[in-house]
C-alpha cells in the first residue's frame, strides 16, 4: 500500500499515531508513517486471499489503546537527534520520539544511527530503542537488518533483536523470510516464534509445515494451541483440561497457562488450583503457574490467596507464600504482619514477617517508623533501616536528620549506612559533605565512607581518593580493622574498585597510595587485574617502578596472584623473576597450590620442582609450618 506524500496526509497520519499510543505493535506504526514495502510471493496458494496485510493493519488500529494526552502534542516528540532522546527521562517519550525520528530516514540513516546509538545511549536505555532502529531497518532491508542484528554483541539478547526483524520480514515476503531462517543456526527457534506469532493469517497447515521446515515442529504446535485457547477461554476449564495441559513441557507458554488458570480461578474460586496443581506434572511450570495464580488473586483476594500459599508443598525458599505477603502488604500491612507473624513454622514465619514489614517500609516509610515500637523486637531494626533508606530516596536531608538523632548502635549503624548509600546515588556531593561534618554520626564516620566509596569511585576517583587519604590508618590491636588486615588505609578500597573496571586509572593514582601494608596490596590487587588481561608485561614493569629494596615483596605479591589464576603462564616466564631465591619462593608457591587446584599437570609440577632450593624444598616435604609461613607471607 502507498502512502499519500501530501503535508496534510502526513500530518492527519501522524496524529492517528499520537492517539494510538506506544502500546500498539510495531506494524501499526509503520503502517501509519512510512510506506510499506511490497510483499513478495507470501505462499499464496496456502494462504486465504481474503485476509491482507491493509485488512489486518486496519483491524490493529481499531482495537489500539488510546494514548495519553502527553501523546496530543506532536512537538514535544519532534527531535532531530539520540541526543535528545538520551536527555529523556520517560522511556515511553525515548520510544515515540525515536520512532517519529526514524520515520524520515532512508536505509543508510537508519545504519547510521544504530551505529550512533551504542556511544550516544545509556546502557539501561539502548536495547528497547535498538530494537525499534533494527524494526524500521528490517522494515527497508531485513537481509540487511539481520545482518546488523547479529553483531550487536553478545549472545544475551540478540535473539530479541532476530525476533524484531523477522517479525517484519514475514509480512513484506513470507518466502524470503523462511528461506533466510532456514540459514540460521542459533537463533532460528527466535526467528521461527517471530514468524508464527505474527503471520496468524496463516492456516495450521501452513504454520506447521513452516515450522517443520525450519526444524522446530513445537512451536508451532504451541502456536495453534495457543490460538484455540483464545477461542475457547470463555469456557476456561475446557481450554484447561483439552489445550492448556499440554503445553506445560515448553516453558515459553508458561504465560498463556497462567492466563487459563487465572480465568479458571476467577469464574470458579481458589479451589480449582488443587486440580491445577495436580494436572501439572512439569515441576517448573507447575512452580511458575500456581506462583503467578496466587499473586494474580492476592490483589483482590490477599488473605485467601495467602492461605492457599501456605498450604503448598514445596514451595522453595518460600518464594510464593512471599510474593503474595509482599502484595498484601501493600494494601493492607497491618493485616499481613499479623497473618505473618501467626505462622506455625519458625523459619516461615521469620522469612515472611521479614518480607512484610520491608514491603511496608518500601511503602509507607514513614507510617512504619511511627510504628516501629509495637513491632516485633526482632524486626525493628529491618523496619528502621528499610524505612530510612526509603525515605532516602525522596528526602535524603529529612533521613538523615533522623538517622544523626538516634543513640549510638547497631539500629543507628546499618541505618546510616542505608541512608548514604541511597543519598550517595542521587548526590554522591552532599552525602560526603553531611558524613564527612555531621557530628551526630562521627563516632561511625569510617564505616559511612566505607558504604559510599564504591559509589564515590564511579562518578570521581580523584574525590575518592583524596577524601580517603584524609582518614587516619586503623591499627587495631587484633589485627583486623574495618577496611582489612589492620594497617590498611581507606584508600585501599579506591585502588580495589579502579583495578577491575579502570586499571589505567588505578596505576595513575598508586603513587599516592600510603607506604607499607596498603601500598602492597594495591599493587597486588592490580598485579591480579593485569595478568587476568593477560598483561604480563606491564605487571613486571610496575614490580620494577619499586625500590629495589621493596621488590621481593612485590615479586611475591605479583606470584601469589598469578599461581591462581594462570599458574602455567607463570611456569612459562620463570626467567622474568630476577633472582633464585624469588624463583624458589615462587615454585613453592605454585607447588603447594597445586595440591588444591591441580591445575599443573605431573611434568609441569615436575619442572617447578627444578626450580626449588635445597631448604624450601625440604620445607615442603616436611610442611615444616615456620619455613612456609615466611615463603607465604605476604607483608
Amino acid at each position: 500500500m502507498q502512502t499519500n506524500s501530501s503535508p496534510s496526509r502526513i500530518a492527519a497520519l501522524l496524529t492517528v499515531g499520537f492517539l494510538i499510543g506506544v502500546g500498539c505493535t510495531s506494524a501499526v506504526y509503520w503502517w501509519l508513517v512510512a510506506p510499506s514495502g511490497e510483499s513478495g510471493n507470501q505462499l499464496a496458494d496456502a494462504v486465504d486471499p481474503s485476509s491482507s496485510n491493509e485488512d489486518e493493519s486496519s483491524t490493529r488500529v481499531q482495537s489500539s489503546p488510546t494514548a495519553t494526552s502527553d501523546a496530543l502534542e506532536p512537538s514535544r516528540f519532534a527531535v532531530r537527534s539520540l541526543d535528545e532522546i538520551a536527555d529523556m527521562k520517560s522511556a515511553t517519550d525515548q520510544q515515540l520520539a525515536l520512532r517519529i525520528l526514524l520515520s524520515d530516514l532512508d536505509e543508510a540513516q537508519v545504519v547510521a544511527l544504530v551505529n550512533e546509538s551504542k556511544d550516544v545511549l545509556d546502557v539501561s536505555d539502548r536495547r528497547e530503542l535498538q530494537i525499534a532502529m533494527i524494526q524500521r531497518l528490517a522494515q527497508q532491508n531485513p537481509s540487511r537488518a539481520l545482518s546488523l542484528s547479529l553483531e550487536m554483541g553478545s549472545d544475551y539478547g540478540l535473539g530479541d533483536f532476530v525476533a524484531s526483524v523477522f517479525r517484519e520480514w514475514a509480512h513484506s515476503n513470507l518466502d524470503e523470510a523462511v528461506s533466510r531462517a532456514r540459514t540460521l543456526d542459533q537463533f532460528k527457534g527466535s526467528a521461527v516464534r517471530a514468524i508464527v506469532a505474527e503471520r496468524t493469517d496463516l492456516s495450521e497447515d501452513t504454520i506447521l509445515a513452516i515450522a517443520r521446515d525450519l526444524g522446530n515442529e513445537q512451536i508451532a504446535t504451541s502456536a495453534i494451541v495457543q490460538r484455540k485457547i483464545e477461542e475457547a477461554i470463555d469456557d476456561p476449564k475446557t481450554a484447561w483440561n483439552e489445550l492448556a495441559v499440554d503445553l506445560q513441557d515448553d516453558l515459553s507458554n508458561t504465560w498463556t497457562i497462567v492466563r487459563v488458570a487465572s480465568a479458571w480461578v476467577e469464574e470458579s474460586g481458589l479451589s480449582v488450583l488443587d486440580e491445577v496443581y495436580r494436572s501439572l506434572t512439569n515441576t517448573p511450570t507447575r512452580e511458575n503457574v500456581i506462583r503467578e495464580v496466587l499473586a494474580d488473586v492476592a490483589q483482590t483476594d490477599p488473605e485467601g490467596a495467602f492461605n492457599h500459599a501456605l498450604a503448598i508443598e514445596h514451595d522453595r525458599a518460600n518464594f510464593t507464600v512471599g510474593r503474595v505477603a509482599r502484595i498484601w502488604a501493600r494494601s493492607d500491612p497491618r493485616s499481613a504482619l499479623t497473618a505473618a507473624t501467626e505462622i506455625e513454622n519458625t523459619s516461615v514465619r521469620q522469612d515472611i514477617t521479614n518480607v512484610v514489614i520491608s514491603s511496608w517500609a518500601e511503602n509507607d516509610p514513614k507510617a512504619v517508623l511511627d510504628s516501629v515500637n509495637a513491632l516485633p523486637a526482632d524486626f525493628q531494626e529491618l523496619a528502621t533501616t528499610t524505612a530510612l533508606g526509603t525515605m532516602a530516596g525522596q528526602s535524603p536531608e529529612e533521613a538523615a536528620a533522623i538517622v544523626a538523632a538516634m543513640e549510638l548502635g547497631t539500629v543507628k549503624t546499618s541505618s546510616a549506612r542505608s541512608v548514604v548509600s541511597t543519598w550517595a546515588y542521587s548526590d554522591h556531593g552532599a552525602a560526603l559533605e553531611w558524613i564527612l561534618n555531621e557530628p551526630g554520626v562521627e563516632e561511625i564516620r569510617s564505616e559511612l565512607l566505607s558504604s559510599i566509596m564504591y559509589e564515590l569511585v564511579s562518578v570521581d576517583p580523584e574525590l575518592a581518593m583524596s577524601t580517603a587519604l584524609e582518614q587516619p590508618i586503623d591499627e587495631d590491636e587484633t589485627g583486623f580493622g574495618f577496611f582489612g588486615p589492620s594497617g590498611v588505609g581507606m584508600e585501599y578500597n579506591v585502588i580495589s574498585s579502579l583495578a577491575f573496571s579502570d586499571v589505567d586509572k588505578a596505576i595513575e593514582l598508586l603513587p599516592q597510595v600510603r607506604e607499607g601494608p596498603t601500598k602492597f596490596m594495591s599493587f597486588r590487587t592490580i598485579a591480579t587485574s593485569l595478568l587476568r588481561n593477560g598483561e604480563v608485561d606491564r605487571a613486571f614493569d610496575m614490580a620494577l617502578q619499586f625500590p629495589e629494596s621493596e621488590r621481593q615483596k612485590m615479586y611475591q605479591a605479583l606470584s601469589s596472584s598469578w599461581a591462581m589464576t594462570d599458574p602455567k603462564g607463570m611456569l612459562e616466564s620463570m626467567d622474568r623473576f630476577p633472582s633464585e631465591d624469588i624463583r624458589s619462593r615462587v615454585a613453592a608457591l605454585m607447588v603447594t597450590t597445586n595440591q588444591y587446584s591441580k591445575s599443573l599437570s605431573d611434568e609441569e609440577l615436575e619442572e617447578a620442582r627444578t626450580y626449588l632450593t635445597d631448604e624450601h624444598a625440604e620445607a615442603i616435604e616436611e610442611g615444616d609450618p615456620e619455613v612456609l609461613q615466611s615463603l607465604f607471607q605476604d607483608y
